[in-house]
């Protein structure tokens, strides 16, 4: 499935009269999980990385625990092609757990999370949680390169536009991948079913996301036992909480040369002119 659509615009300017031109635009998909044939969440989100996103989804608000829980995922694609109407389309990517381990009476999150934000349960901040362990370091000028090396490989938006992105990185640097979709919080959850895929270790890695850090978010990262988290946008009061209570190294605005450190600044190696 294209991951962008051709649609006809009239472009206004300040200058009289007007331009009828042909724009590119994001696609947007309704992918419907199920756990065990029992369907939990509808996303709007990227048809790109759909297995990832569904497997990081599921881990990262309590329905499964690990990758190897799932012995079968496969996806389903319902589409309504009419001409000249607007597809209406669906992803369905069901799971098994082996042992049904699964706690679908209780999930974490709210049923329908749109591309705009996501929802978590009020009681996060209350709950007993442990510390993220990560003994791992990462140097300012590290961070710094960040949100140029991500802005630089965000191949779809540059060609669509409207896409967050979201890339994991190792604490020197390396990108390790890739993830764009409509949503935030959907980025972060397709990086968290790469590494479940891919089997890397959490302890040494860093995130760079783009748009706010909010409480949920903050949530996921602690799912996905990442030490540390960077946006190049701003960081809720209520996401600072929490990324304080478990030991989360949580950056903002890191762009154009700067960053805030908001929590656990001892990962940070600052250059010796700071130190």
């Amino acid at each position: 499935m294209k991951l962008g659509k051709k649609v006809e615009i009239e472009k206004i300017k300040s200058a009289p009269g007007k331009e009828v031109l042909k724009d590119i635009i994001p696609t947007e998909i309704l992918l419907t999980i199920f756990l065990n044939n029992i369907p939990l969440s509808t996303l709007s989100c990227s048809p790109a990385n759909v297995y990832e996103l569904a497997i990081g989804f599921l881990i990262n608000n309590g329905y499964i625990k690990e990758y190897n829980e799932i012995n079968l995922i496969r996806k389903c694609e319902d589409q309504l092609n009419i001409k000249n109407m607007v597809p209406t389309m669906s992803i369905k990517v069901e799971t098994s757990c082996r042992d049904g381990a699964t706690e679908i009476k209780n999930p974490e999150f709210i049923k329908f999370i749109s591309s705009v934000c996501g929802n978590a349960e009020d009681l996060i901040l209350n709950k007993e949680l442990p510390k993220i362990k990560s003994s791992a370091r990462i140097t300012a000028e590290v961070i710094l390169e960040l949100n140029r090396e991500t802005i630089r490989l965000q191949k779809h938006k540059k060609e669509f536009g409207g896409l967050h992105c979201a890339a994991l990185f190792d604490v020197s640097g390396n990108r390790l991948a890739v993830m764009e979709d409509l949503g935030r919080h959907n980025c972060i959850d397709k990086i968290a079913g790469y590494m479940q895929i891919s089997g890397l270790q959490p302890s040494d890695k860093v995130i760079f996301t783009s748009g706010r850090l909010t409480v949920d978010a903050i949530y996921k990262i602690y799912r996905m036992s990442i030490p540390v988290i960077v946006t190049n946008s701003s960081i809720t009061h209520s996401a600072v909480l929490l990324a304080k209570k478990i030991n989360l190294t949580s950056i903002g605005y890191a762009r154009g040369g700067r960053f805030n450190i908001y929590t656990h600044p001892l990962r940070i190696i600052k250059p010796d002119n700071l130190n």
